[in-house]
């Protein structure tokens, strides 16, 4: 399975940073990025739609209990 499909999000200094790669097969609709999630919604060859969130918590202290109060807001949206 060749991986032909890309959504990247670039490092803010040193930190963070996500990509996702996928195959043709599969359709990947964006909702919601930031500097530490992509919300996606996913469906292989247009069967059983289902939505992921691909994480990168905060690595400090500072920012984390803001982004655990948020997270549970995404499927409310």
């Amino acid at each position: 399975m060749k991986l032909i499909e890309s959504h990247y999000l670039e490092p803010r200094g040193i930190a963070g940073g996500l990509a996702l790669w996928w195959s043709m097969e599969t359709q990947v609709t964006i909702l919601k990025e930031n500097k530490n999630l992509i919300d996606s919604c996913i469906s292989i060859n247009e069967d059983n739609e289902w939505f992921c969130t691909f994480i990168y918590g905060p690595p400090y202290l500072e920012g984390k209990q803001e982004f655990w109060e948020e997270l549970p807001k995404l499927r409310n949206q």
